[in-house]
């Protein structure tokens, strides 16, 4: 079998929010299948996740441990949002959410 850069059986979380207690909104039952830890995504990352990766490792080298400077640098280096709009501290939480599913 081919090794592929996502895990097509990977499960949903049951909410957005993943829960801090114990076995509550898993993302699948510990040994149902082979887990590699390279395979832990349902897809491979497109284009605007491939860019806020780059983005965000820039940031990162500059020192910016802070929310409010991480959208800065964000935005200073053209980095929007899926809508093309400079990212604002709740726009990028909530984008972080979706992609953390």
């Amino acid at each position: 079998m081919a090794q592929q850069d996502y895990n097509p059986q990977l499960k949903n979380w049951q909410r957005i929010i993943p829960s801090s207690e114990p076995d509550q909104g898993y993302i699948e039952a510990p040994g149902d299948f082979a887990n590699p830890v390279w395979q832990t995504r349902q897809s491979a990352p497109g284009p605007f996740e491939l860019a806020l990766v780059d983005a965000l490792e820039a940031v990162f080298a500059d020192g910016v441990t802070e929310l409010g400077a991480l959208v800065e640098g964000l935005n200073a280096r053209q980095c929007h949002d899926r809508q093309g709009h400079p990212w604002t501290q709740e726009s990028f939480l909530q984008e972080m959410a979706i992609l953390g599913q």
